[in-house]
């Protein structure tokens, strides 16, 4: 192309040609880096009407996959994931016990049942001393949601002075409140101290879970 050509700017490039403007004469096409020409009466307007469009191209991909990421993310929170479950041939009970889901930043729950005995397992990672059946010094995690309903749970296994894991019994009552309402706060108390968490990366865990206790 002769020096001093005239020529029309058609667009901007994409991937490999980024940062080049495509350009189309009688005499040929193609791409030209913005530093070889200089710009005339008009093309900065343009230029940033183009950068605005891409913008909006962007964004608007952006917000898409984040809606389909959250789409898939709600579709996989309905799925039970099952570490155990299968009828035990000595006693001829079922066996269910579904994997940690982290509900939290230190906390997740596992559902656990054997025959009609149903348990919610909570472990967390605070220091919280044992895991206490005692009566005397009786260790429990409260569950307030956001209707304002909490559901008190009593370790009902062995004593547990490693992280802390508390075994709690749950009834068929309180299954039908716990899916009832979100979750607003948990306080979990050990032997020696007591936390409160009230922020969740799942507040709906009970009433997308629980329905897991009772596999199809």
């Amino acid at each position: 192309m002769a020096s001093k050509s005239i020529i029309e700017i058609l667009g901007r490039g994409y991937g490999e040609f980024k940062g080049k403007y495509y350009f189309k004469n009688n005499e040929c096409s193609g791409f030209i880096s913005s530093v070889w020409f200089a710009a005339g009466e008009g093309f900065k307007d343009q230029d940033m009407k183009v950068n605005s469009k891409i913008y909006e191209i962007n964004n608007a991909q952006a917000l898409k996959e984040i809606e389909e990421d959250r789409l898939a993310e709600k579709d996989k929170r309905q799925e039970c994931s099952y570490i155990t479950n299968e009828i035990d041939v000595f006693d001829n009970q079922r066996v269910i016990r579904t994997k940690f889901d982290v509900i939290s930043e230190n906390l997740a729950i596992q559902l656990y049942t054997k025959g009609s005995k149903k348990k919610l397992v909570f472990g967390a990672s605070l220091e919280l001393g044992c895991a206490s059946p005692h009566k005397t010094n009786r260790s429990k995690v409260m569950v307030m949601l956001e209707n304002g309903d909490v559901i008190t749970f009593y370790h009902s296994s062995k004593l547990d002075c490693g992280e802390f894991e508390l075994w709690g019994n749950v009834s068929n009552s309180e299954i039908i409140r716990l899916k009832k309402s979100p979750i607003k706060a948990i306080k979990l108390t050990g032997t020696d101290y007591y936390d409160t968490i009230e922020e969740f990366e799942w507040p709906t865990y009970f009433i997308d879970q629980l329905k897991c206790f009772n596999p199809r």
